[in-house]
């Protein structure tokens, strides 16, 4: 059970729009059955950017609440004197609460608030959660794991950064304890690290196979010239070819200047491409440099309506949803009918909205819970070809370690996006 005792016990319980735990699922030879139901955004550049802060500790009655006092029963593990004489189950969680940008520790409380309603809904009283303040840095959240580790960590829920990922990993590899990390980092995925964040290219997987699907097969790309924009073209060039299509022209531009000669590129080549068919332009970018970007098109002659816009979770911003060139325009992201009782739930507890990255750690702690209770907390538990049902939506995690998402299509328009095509509630036949 979480730490917080105290809290909870003047919590009355959640009642989340969610069905029970995990269910049986079928062997991946067999035909397709449910997922496992656990009840468990804009991608992330880390650290994320925002005003930044003097460093500063978690306060005094906040470490008091996350750190119980230590005792240890016979497997050397670290023991509540409330959970003496039980099988405990121990998940660390590894966050940078005390990160010296402010928006990054509002994001590690909120995930660490999400992982805490997890447990409260499903957890017994044999489960605990460890939580670490890794600072964000690379040495801390190596000794923080150390401590985790001696501490009897059956799982690692964090870390929130790729690097910190990578250094860690090696470790608790030769200890046969899988990180369910939250980075969207590909490279630090693999060696018994599990990334729960939804990535760029499930994303762009999810929208191109819908353009496909209404009959586009030309793609054109304009966008940042950022690691994130050259994440989300490369996934573009290959889920072209997945698709039998073709990418007719990519376009970089300054993220810290204009975009009118890109902009002129990519619209010539949609006058010339548009009329043997029509073509699909993702555009992953935010807020005001997207309403400044996407308008450009049209501007510069695009016959837009012969034009599909795609978006990435980025778009998923009321700011921009009544910009006129956007209207129409599609982009990937969980189904939010999933997320609703979720959301409702947090805020009603804690007084605030949930982050996006809480839901997913919300999701990877329902799914310890529900491994812990299976007593199958190991790899070839993490990686069920089933998958499984969450508040994101269906997901499981592959062998690479990266994780498939059953995203759902938004389109935009007004009065704000809806819902064109659902999220896959099952996964097919054969392995992940």
């Amino acid at each position: 059970m979480t730490l917080l005792q105290p809290l909870l016990r003047k919590l009355k319980a959640p009642s989340l729009v969610l069905a029970s735990l995990l269910l049986a699922t079928a062997c991946a030879t067999a035909p397709a059955r449910p997922p496992v139901q656990i009840g468990t955004g804009e991608p992330r550049v880390d650290p994320v950017t925002g005003e930044p802060m003097t460093p500063r500790e978690i306060d005094e009655a906040r470490v008091n609440e996350l750190n119980p006092p230590k005792s240890v029963r016979g497997d050397g593990g670290l023991t509540p004197p409330f959970m003496e004489g039980r099988d405990v189950k121990r998940a660390a969680v590894l966050l940078p609460f005390s990160h010296p940008n402010a928006q990054v520790r509002a994001e590690a409380e909120s995930m660490l608030a999400g992982i805490e309603l997890a447990l409260f809904e499903y957890a017994g009283d044999n489960f605990l959660i460890m939580p670490k303040d890794t600072a964000g840095k690379q040495s801390v959240t190596e000794a923080r794991l150390d401590e985790s580790l001696k501490e009897g960590a059956d799982i690692v829920l964090g870390p929130l950064f790729g690097a910190n990922v990578k250094a860690i990993k090696p470790v608790a590899s030769k200890q046969q304890v899988p990180i369910v990390a939250f980075s969207n980092d590909r490279s630090a995925a693999g060696g018994g690290a599990y990334l729960a964040s939804i990535s760029p290219e499930e994303e762009v997987t999810r929208v191109m196979e819908y353009a496909a699907s209404r009959g586009v097969r030309t793609f054109a790309f304009l966008g940042p010239n950022t690691e994130y924009g050259k994440q989300v073209e490369a996934a573009m060039r290959y889920q072209a070819a997945q698709q039998g299509g073709v990418m007719a022209s990519s376009a970089f531009y300054d993220p810290s200047g204009g975009a009118g000669a890109e902009a002129r590129q990519i619209a010539s080549v949609l006058k010339s491409e548009a009329g043997r068919g029509k073509v699909a332009v993702m555009i992953p970018e935010r807020g005001v440099k997207l309403l400044s970007v996407a308008p450009l098109l049209p501007y510069n002659g695009a016959p837009m309506q012969n034009v599909m816009l795609m978006g990435t979770s980025l778009w998923d911003d009321s700011s921009i949803w009544r910009e006129p060139t956007l209207s129409g325009g599609v982009y990937a992201a969980p189904d939010p009918a999933n997320l609703v009782g979720f959301k409702q739930t947090y805020k009603r507890i804690y007084g605030r909205n949930p982050t996006d990255l809480a839901a997913v750690a919300y999701d990877a702690a329902a799914l310890s819970v529900r491994l812990a209770t299976d007593d199958n907390i190991r790899y070839n538990g993490v990686t069920d070809p089933d998958g499984f049902m969450g508040v994101n939506g269906l997901f499981r995690f592959r062998i690479d370690g990266t994780s498939q998402r059953g995203l759902a299509v938004m389109q935009i328009n007004a009065s704000g996006p809806s819902v064109v095509e659902k999220g896959i509630t099952a996964f097919g036949p054969g392995s992940s």
